[in-house]
């Protein structure tokens, strides 16, 4: 399934980079459309992530793990690579 990732890290820690590390290490790719947004095509259900990517950082960050249920999607100024990886044919809608 496509999920979408939004989050807000706040301080002390900020750690972008174990964040980074858990998204990108989706089994069926990942995209970052935009700052603190990221698309990932995974096996695991939104509570799955949402409980390894609290674990990366700090109890005061936020997480938004929602599913994109279907193909219809529509964007503007949006990076054309990531538009690409949303047509491919091996999306797990």
């Amino acid at each position: 399934m496509v999920l979408e990732v939004a989050y807000d890290l706040h301080n002390p820690g900020r750690d972008y980079t174990a964040v980074k590390k858990q998204l990108e290490s989706a089994s069926g790719g990942w995209a970052h459309p935009q700052g603190s947004v990221w698309l990932i095509d995974t096996l695991n259900d939104p509570a799955w992530w949402r409980d390894q990517l609290k674990d990366c950082g700090d109890a005061n960050d936020e997480y938004l793990v929602t599913r994109v249920a279907s193909r219809e999607w529509a964007s503007f100024n949006m990076d054309s690579e990531v538009a690409e990886w949303l047509k491919s044919s091996s999306r797990r809608w």
